[in-house]
């Protein structure tokens, strides 16, 4: 892990032209397709990134976000063995900190429906906004809290299903009529219910500019990602400003969908 933050920033410190980001970014694709591992979820905890695999992207300061999503029982960690559902409220407290709450439905007494909930915090924090040359940078963690009462923060006891560190890096290029978002990730499992032998994962966005902004419908992405063990292929729009809908193709087998309402406090 410390060779990696060293080349990362050896990176960011050497950038004087875009051609060293493509550098870069090729040489982490290459590791994302020979790596194998499960991780857990990221848009679909109710957080800002691609579907599963982390972004150094926010939101405006002062938005909020309530909605959820519909989970395939691929997407879950083992204890989940059946499709389930959650629901979220997001906030970004500042430019460059968001906080997350999540609830995954549980059948906690296996009686065939669902009795209870799993809840996850999630916090990200941006390390380094986007420049001309450079990508930003991101650090978080999902389910960061658990129910062990000797240490809140601890992995070994409690639940913490979807318990993760990561390190994120984006970049966004303006290409002819479409905006193109560069993402990878090193991620480090914390949860008990998780294996990671593999921590690479990332992928690309592809914005259209002429849709970026019309009054029905605006930010219509579509998105191509490695997750450390799927290649997925989804979409995600916002409609009418405030709605938000995704759905993709895990392993290009298994469906998962969400929605939420958007809207600014400040």
């Amino acid at each position: 892990m410390n060779r990696f933050f060293i080349i990362i920033s050896s990176l960011c410190e050497r950038s004087r032209a875009l051609k060293g980001l493509w550098v870069s970014f090729c040489f982490i694709t290459i590791l994302l397709f020979i790596n194998y591992n499960p991780l857990v979820a990221q848009t679909t905890l109710g957080v800002k990134g691609l579907l599963n695999s982390p972004t150094a992207q926010f939101s405006p300061e002062g938005t909020v976000k309530i909605g959820g999503n519909f989970l395939n029982t691929n997407m879950t960690p083992d204890k989940w063995d059946y499709n389930t559902f959650n629901f979220f409220l997001n906030i970004t407290f500042f430019s460059f900190f968001e906080a997350a709450i999540n609830n995954t439905a549980f059948d906690l007494h296996d009686r065939g429906k669902f009795d209870n909930v799993d809840r996850s915090i999630s916090v990200r924090l941006r390390a380094l906004k986007e420049g001309r040359y450079h990508p930003a940078i991101a650090i978080g963690s999902n389910d960061l809290l658990t129910s062990n009462k000797t240490s809140l923060f601890s992995g070994s006891g409690g639940n913490k299903y979807f318990g993760s560190h990561y390190i994120a890096l984006s970049k966004s290029i303006s290409a002819g009529p479409f905006d193109l978002g560069l993402h990878t990730a090193y991620n480090i499992l914390s949860s008990r219910h998780k294996s990671l032998d593999n921590p690479i994962s990332g992928g690309i966005s592809i914005s259209p500019k002429a849709l970026s902004s019309t009054r029905f419908f605006s930010d219509l992405s579509l998105i191509a990602e490695y997750d450390t063990r799927n290649i997925n292929l989804g979409s995600s729009m916002m409609v009418f400003r405030h709605l938000y809908f995704q759905i993709f193709i895990q392993d290009f087998k298994y469906i998962c969908f969400g929605a939420h309402a958007q809207f600014n406090i400040f």
